[in-house]
């Protein structure tokens, strides 16, 4: 019966023994319940150390100072003057009826140092050469320099511009009578300065000295220039509408009776000049320029001129077309002695004297003062009291003139 049993509970225990196998199969293939990692260990951050404040950058070293250099520099140019000149009245003797005049003046400047410069110029006419400027200039500074030498000294504008700086062909000589030893020049020094580069101008100097003169010839100009300035010792008559000017300028002179003479014999010049220029654009250039002079102490009378010109702007060929006209009038009284066409005039007592000198010309521009033609028509005559035309004079002039630096 135990074997029946036996038998019967077999495949019991087999299937059991299958079931436990199974259960424990299916329990290794199921997943493990996920553990959660402990929080990480907190650790703070680095504490930083402040930054150290910026070392401030170094001063800039003071640059040096610019100090004067030597430089030897030298510029040459040149200047000329042509005319044909024809005077229908020498129509006698040996004066020809035609005449033909030149003039050269080669030009030398330049400087050694900043402060130390030179200008020399030589004049040529008729065969001769003559130092025209020999002149030694301290430039220190815009408002104080020396010079030393022969030049212009300081007088009216017509002798500051000379004859290749003008606004005329002719040279204002009918009412010129300050003194120089040769062409408005003399041997002598100057201190002048100037304020905003030419706006206001002052020159002072002492003249006559060539010859060891005890007593020099004092000379002063003051110049105010009301629109643009002009820079530098010497001025010109005319800009060419480069610049608009109105200038005013005043000049006293003193000469000192020569030793052994009374003192009534000093003499004492002055004058009043001005120039007014203005270009208007699209038409043309005016200019507008006169001076007065005051000669009495030096028995030469008082005097004037007055002269106007225009360029007009379009240009004709190469050049542009300026019509000028001047009068100059020049006066005498009581004696005064004065020179008039080469013959000396004497004005009778208790009564005057006058010549008058009328310049007409047309005028070509073609470089400004630096090239440019002129053909000029020039009437003089002198009257004495009541009579008029005692003698007279009428001179057609043609020219040219160049000037190269």
């Amino acid at each position: 019966m135990r074997q029946i049993i036996s038998k019967r509970l077999a495949p019991i225990s087999t299937i059991g023994l299958f079931l436990t196998r199974a259960s424990a199969a299916f329990a290794q293939q199921e997943p493990a319940i996920p553990v959660e990692p402990p929080p990480p260990e907190y650790v703070p951050p680095p504490v930083e150390a402040a930054p150290l404040p910026e070392a401030p950058p170094p001063a800039p070293s003071p640059e040096p100072e610019e100090q004067p250099t030597f430089k030897l520099q030298a510029n040459v140019g040149l200047g000329l003057r042509a005319e044909l000149v024809f005077d229908p009245k020498r129509d006698s003797g040996d004066d020809p009826v035609y005449t033909v005049n030149h003039n050269l003046r080669p030009y030398f400047n330049g400087q050694v140092h900043e402060y130390i410069k030179f200008e020399g110029n030589l004049d040529s006419s008729a065969g001769s050469i003559v130092v025209l400027d020999a002149v030694l200039k301290l430039e220190f500074d815009d408002l104080f320099n020396i010079w030393l030498g022969r030049f212009l000294t300081p007088s009216d504008r017509a002798n500051l511009s000379g004859p290749y700086f003008q606004n005329a062909w002719n040279y204002p000589s009918g009412v010129h009578s300050y003194t120089s030893v040769y062409a408005g020049r003399d041997d002598g020094i100057a201190i002048w300065g100037q304020i905003n580069g030419g706006q206001f101008k002052w020159q002072l100097g002492a003249f006559d000295m060539g010859g060891g003169t005890p007593d020099p010839r004092l000379a002063a100009r003051l110049t105010l220039n009301l629109l643009d300035p002009e820079p530098g010792y010497y001025n010109s008559s005319t800009y060419y509408g480069t610049k608009d000017v109105l200038a005013i300028g005043a000049v006293l002179q003193y000469e000192p009776a020569p030793e052994g003479t009374a003192d009534e014999v000093a003499n004492t010049l002055w004058n009043l000049d001005a120039l007014f220029e203005k270009n208007f654009r699209g038409a043309g250039v005016l200019d507008i320029e006169g001076a007065f002079y005051g000669f009495d102490g030096n028995d030469t009378g008082t005097s004037f001129f007055l002269l106007s010109s225009f360029m007009f702007e379009p240009t004709v060929g190469f050049g542009q077309l300026q019509p000028m006209v001047r009068v100059q009038r020049a006066g005498w009284s009581d004696g005064d002695t004065f020179t008039a066409f080469g013959t000396p005039i004497t004005a009778p007592a208790d009564d005057d004297a006058s010549l008058l000198t009328i310049d007409a010309g047309l005028h070509y521009i073609i470089s400004g003062h630096n090239a440019r033609l002129a053909f000029t028509f020039t009437h003089a005559r002198v009257s004495v009291g009541d009579e008029e035309g005692v003698a007279t004079d009428t001179v057609f002039t043609l020219g040219g003139q160049i000037q190269a630096f």
